[in-house]
C-alpha cells in the first residue's frame, strides 16, 4: 500500500486510513449496542474535526483541499436531503435536535466524513486508473460501503426510511444513488491541487448537484 508513497504521503495515508477504519468501527459498534452511545452528533462533528486538524497539523496541501471539498459538498447535499424528507417523504430523522433545512445540523458534517475518505481512496485509485475508470470502480465501492454506513446508522437510530423499498432497513434507491454520486469524485480529486480554492468550491457544488440528480434518479429507478 505504501510502496513508491514519499514520506509525507506514508504519514498523510497512515493516519487517513487509520481514521477511516475507526469511524467505521465506531458506527458499527454504536449500532450493535443498540444503544447510541456514541450520537451522531459526535460522530461527524469529532471526525470532521479530526481530519481537519489533520491536515493543518501535517500542513498538507491536498488533505486541506480534500477536507474544503468535502464540507462544503457537505453543505451543498442539503437539497438532496429536502427532496428525499420534504417531497418523496421516505427519510425521517428524529426532530427532538438541531436542524438546518430538513436535515440535521450535523448532516454536513458526517458527508464531510464520508467524502474525504472516499475521496482519499479515489486518490489511491488515480495512481493505477484515469479518472473514468477509477469512477467506475468507485461508484461500485460506494454502493457497496455507504449502505453499510447507512445500515449501521439506522440501526442506531439516527434515521430511519419508509414509504419505499428496501433492502432490510436500507432503501434500494438509497444504494444506487451512493454508486452514482461517486462516480465524478475521482475526477473532481484528480483536480484539487492544482486547483484555486474558488475552483474546489467550484467542484464541491457539482458534487452537490450530482447528490441530487442521483437521487433523482435513483427514485424513479425503484
Amino acid at each position: 500500500m505504501f510502496k513508491g508513497l514519499t514520506k509525507p504521503e506514508r504519514v498523510r495515508t497512515f493516519w487517513v486510513l487509520g481514521c477511516m477504519g475507526l469511524s467505521i468501527l465506531v458506527l458499527a459498534v454504536d449500532a450493535n449496542l443498540g444503544e447510541s452511545l456514541i450520537t451522531a452528533e459526535i460522530w461527524g462533528y469529532g471526525f470532521s474535526a479530526f481530519f481537519l486538524a489533520l491536515a493543518f497539523v501535517l500542513n498538507d496541501q491536498l488533505l486541506k483541499k480534500l477536507f474544503l471539498f468535502a464540507i462544503l459538498a457537505g453543505f451543498f447535499e442539503l437539497p438532496a436531503d429536502h427532496y428525499l424528507v420534504g417531497v418523496t417523504k421516505t427519510l425521517v430523522y428524529p426532530q427532538n435536535q438541531a436542524m438546518i433545512w430538513s436535515s440535521p445540523l450535523y448532516m454536513p458534517f458526517s458527508w464531510s466524513v464520508v467524502l474525504v475518505e472516499f475521496g482519499y481512496v479515489s486518490w489511491f485509485l488515480l495512481k493505477k486508473l484515469k479518472p473514468v475508470a477509477a469512477g467506475l470502480l468507485l461508484a461500485f465501492l460506494g454502493a457497496c460501503l455507504v449502505p453499510l454506513y447507512e445500515y449501521w446508522a439506522i440501526s442506531a437510530g439516527w434515521w430511519h426510511y419508509e414509504n419505499t423499498k428496501l433492502w432490510g432497513s436500507v432503501p434500494f434507491y438509497i444504494i444506487i444513488a451512493e454508486g452514482l454520486l461517486m462516480i465524478p469524485v475521482p475526477y473532481f480529486i484528480s483536480k484539487l491541487e492544482e486547483s484555486s480554492l474558488f475552483k474546489v468550491a467550484f467542484f464541491a457544488l457539482l458534487e452537490g448537484l450530482v447528490m441530487l440528480i442521483a437521487c433523482l434518479i435513483a427514485i424513479q429507478l425503484v
